[in-house]
């Protein structure tokens, strides 16, 4: 019976308070990536050494990666950052 009015007096109390006065939830704020501007996408890098072994020489190959004056460059770089501007990467 104690709980019971215990629990009248919490429910009463609640009631009082007028509507603007109740604490509502924080608006929701967006992470911290998506504050700080779009994603930032990872680029492989301009020159990779080429591999010893002829195997995987050949995977990176048929994946577009483009051989150079004993290196490699991915897909999409078309001037090699080691040969001054002098030549282009085919």
């Amino acid at each position: 019976m104690k709980a019971l009015m215990v629990l009248l007096a919490l429910w009463l109390s609640a009631c009082d308070r007028s509507g603007d006065q109740r604490s509502e939830a924080p608006p929701l704020t967006p992470p911290a990536a998506e504050i700080a501007g779009p994603a930032q996408v990872s680029k492989p890098p301009a020159v990779v050494p080429l591999p010893k072994d002829q195997a995987e020489l050949d995977r990176l190959i048929l994946a577009g990666y483009t051989p150079h004056a004993g290196h490699l460059h991915p897909p999409g770089v078309e001037q090699c950052p080691l040969a001054k501007g002098a030549e282009a990467v085919m």
